[in-house]
C-alpha cells in the first residue's frame, strides 16, 4: 500500500482520504479515477468507479467524505 501506480493497493495522484469509525481508509484515487478502501491494518479491502460520467464514474475526483450514518461522499471537480 501506498507506492505509485494502476495496481490494485497502489495510487496515482492521491487526493483525499477519509477514516470510518470501524477504521477502514477510504482513498481517492484521482488519476486512477476510483475509490479504494483497506482495513485499518493496511488490508486491500475493494475499489470501486471507472472513468467516465455516469453513477460511479469520476472524471476528476479531488476528495472523499464519509458522513455519521457510514453514506461515502466523493467531491468531484467539475469544469
Amino acid at each position: 500500500m501506498g507506492y505509485q501506480g494502476s495496481e490494485i493497493g497502489r495510487f496515482r495522484g492521491l487526493s483525499g482520504l477519509t477514516v470510518a469509525a470501524d477504521g477502514t481508509v477510504f482513498v481517492a484515487d484521482m488519476v486512477n479515477h476510483r475509490i479504494q478502501y483497506f482495513s485499518a491494518n493496511g488490508a486491500f479491502l475493494g475499489t470501486w468507479g471507472s472513468q467516465g460520467s455516469g453513477d460511479g464514474e469520476f472524471n476528476f475526483h479531488v476528495d472523499v467524505a464519509l458522513v455519521p450514518n457510514g453514506d461515502v461522499y466523493v467531491l468531484e471537480f467539475g469544469m
